[in-house]
């Protein structure tokens, strides 16, 4: 990315310790378990053994390392031919080229991207109240996206930004 024209914005402060305090809820979990079946053997024939209590722990580390690791990178980044977003629901990024993108729709504090790809249109949802500098983020997505010709449609509580017919 240029450095001139890139644009980061990064993850707010409490969603990278919202993902440490999950690890570390699993962390205490696990040691208390492990703890109790060494100390008492017979603890693994209780709640302990259940199948369940250790897929919960799977997924409270999975979950937890998920989203604390996620916030080292910026939650979206532009530039001149591409936007790249990381929204947490989903593994990996999602590069975008401004000449790709159909559109977007913003209702409340969901914002989801509409883009073309080889195989047909995808979207992309982002939850606004991650992003840290929310307002400059959907500023600069409107203006960039007005100076490409898109129009602006209101219906309910919905905004629509799309490309003209």
């Amino acid at each position: 990315m240029s450095e001139t024209a890139a644009r980061a914005f990064s993850f707010r402060p409490w969603v990278r310790r919202t993902g440490f305090s999950i690890v570390l809820v699993a962390a205490f979990a696990s040691t208390a378990i492990v703890t109790l079946l060494l100390v008492s053997p017979a603890a693994r024939y209780g709640w302990m053994g259940e199948r369940v209590v250790w897929v919960y722990l799977a997924v409270l580390w999975i979950g937890g390392l998920r989203v604390f690791l996620a916030t080292f990178w910026p939650i979206a980044e532009s530039d001149e031919e591409r936007f790249v977003v990381r929204p947490l629901h989903q593994f990996g990024r999602r590069t975008i080229a401004w000449s790709r993108m159909q559109g977007t729709e913003k209702s409340g504090d969901r914002l989801i991207i509409y883009y073309d790809t080889p195989r047909g249109m995808r979207f992309v949802a982002l939850n606004l109240n991650l992003i840290k500098g929310r307002r400059d983020f959907l500023a600069l997505l409107d203006q960039r996206l007005m100076t490409m010709g898109f129009t602006e449609r209101m219906v309910e509580r919905s905004r629509y930004l799309s490309r003209p017919a």
